[in-house]
Protein backbone atom coordinates (compact mmCIF):
# COMPACT_ATOMS: atom_id res chain seq x y z
CA UNK A 1 0.00 0.00 0.00
CA UNK A 2 2.89 2.36 0.67
CA UNK A 3 4.27 1.80 -2.83
CA UNK A 4 0.84 2.26 -4.38
CA UNK A 5 0.35 5.52 -2.47
CA UNK A 6 3.79 6.76 -3.49
CA UNK A 7 3.07 5.82 -7.09
CA UNK A 8 -0.23 7.69 -7.10
CA UNK A 9 1.45 10.70 -5.57
CA UNK A 10 4.13 10.62 -8.26
CA UNK A 11 1.51 10.41 -10.99
CA UNK A 12 -0.53 13.41 -9.83
CA UNK A 13 2.27 15.94 -10.33
CA UNK A 14 2.74 15.45 -14.10
CA UNK A 15 -1.01 15.23 -14.65
CA UNK A 16 -1.60 18.47 -12.77
CA UNK A 17 1.31 20.18 -14.51
CA UNK A 18 -0.03 19.20 -17.92
CA UNK A 19 -3.47 20.58 -16.99
CA UNK A 20 -1.96 24.07 -16.79
CA UNK A 21 0.10 23.85 -19.99
CA UNK A 22 -0.77 26.61 -22.43
CA UNK A 23 -3.06 28.57 -20.11
CA UNK A 24 -2.98 32.29 -19.69
CA UNK A 25 -2.48 33.65 -16.16
CA UNK A 26 -6.18 34.59 -16.01
CA UNK A 27 -7.24 31.02 -16.77
CA UNK A 28 -5.15 29.38 -14.04
CA UNK A 29 -7.57 30.04 -11.12
CA UNK A 30 -10.43 28.48 -13.09
CA UNK A 31 -8.29 25.52 -14.10
CA UNK A 32 -7.22 25.04 -10.48
CA UNK A 33 -10.82 24.94 -9.29
CA UNK A 34 -11.86 22.65 -12.12
CA UNK A 35 -9.06 20.15 -11.57
CA UNK A 36 -9.80 20.02 -7.84
CA UNK A 37 -13.52 19.46 -8.44
CA UNK A 38 -12.75 16.71 -10.95
CA UNK A 39 -10.41 15.02 -8.43
CA UNK A 40 -13.15 15.03 -5.80
CA UNK A 41 -15.84 13.73 -8.16
CA UNK A 42 -13.52 11.14 -9.68
CA UNK A 43 -12.45 9.87 -6.26
CA UNK A 44 -16.03 9.53 -5.05
CA UNK A 45 -17.07 7.83 -8.27
CA UNK A 46 -14.13 5.43 -8.14
CA UNK A 47 -14.80 4.45 -4.54
CA UNK A 48 -18.47 3.83 -5.26
CA UNK A 49 -17.66 1.68 -8.32
CA UNK A 50 -15.24 -0.42 -6.28
CA UNK A 51 -17.83 -0.71 -3.48
CA UNK A 52 -20.43 -2.00 -5.96
CA UNK A 53 -17.95 -4.51 -7.38
CA UNK A 54 -17.05 -5.71 -3.89
CA UNK A 55 -20.71 -6.01 -2.90
CA UNK A 56 -21.46 -8.10 -5.99
CA UNK A 57 -18.41 -10.27 -5.38
CA UNK A 58 -19.37 -10.80 -1.74
CA UNK A 59 -22.94 -11.74 -2.63
CA UNK A 60 -21.91 -14.24 -5.28
CA UNK A 61 -19.08 -15.76 -3.22
CA UNK A 62 -20.93 -16.01 0.09
CA UNK A 63 -23.83 -17.86 -1.53
CA UNK A 64 -21.49 -20.68 -2.50
CA UNK A 65 -18.99 -20.64 0.34
CA UNK A 66 -19.26 -18.41 3.41
CA UNK A 67 -15.49 -18.68 3.98
CA UNK A 68 -14.72 -17.22 0.54
CA UNK A 69 -14.72 -13.59 1.63
CA UNK A 70 -10.99 -13.27 0.93
CA UNK A 71 -11.57 -14.40 -2.66
CA UNK A 72 -14.14 -11.62 -3.11
CA UNK A 73 -11.60 -9.06 -1.87
CA UNK A 74 -8.94 -10.56 -4.15
CA UNK A 75 -11.21 -10.23 -7.18
CA UNK A 76 -12.08 -6.66 -6.25
CA UNK A 77 -8.40 -5.81 -5.88
CA UNK A 78 -7.79 -7.21 -9.37
CA UNK A 79 -10.43 -4.80 -10.63
CA UNK A 80 -8.53 -1.91 -9.05
CA UNK A 81 -5.36 -3.05 -10.81
CA UNK A 82 -7.24 -3.27 -14.11
CA UNK A 83 -8.59 0.27 -13.65
CA UNK A 84 -5.06 1.49 -12.86
CA UNK A 85 -3.70 -0.11 -16.03
CA UNK A 86 -6.57 1.40 -17.99
CA UNK A 87 -5.50 4.80 -16.67
CA UNK A 88 -2.10 4.35 -18.32
CA UNK A 89 -3.68 4.81 -21.76
CA UNK A 90 -4.57 8.49 -21.37
CA UNK A 91 -1.34 9.03 -19.43
CA UNK A 92 0.59 8.04 -22.55
CA UNK A 93 -0.90 11.05 -24.32
CA UNK A 94 0.22 13.64 -21.76
CA UNK A 95 2.31 16.42 -23.32
CA UNK A 96 6.04 15.88 -23.20
CA UNK A 97 8.63 18.59 -22.67
CA UNK A 98 11.28 18.68 -25.39
CA UNK A 99 14.75 19.62 -24.20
Amino acid sequence: MILRGAGLGAVFLPVMASAYTGLTPGQIPHASSTTRIMQQIGGAFGVSVIAVILQNQLQSMLLHDPAAMTVAFDHTFMWTIAFSVLGLIPAAYLPRIRR
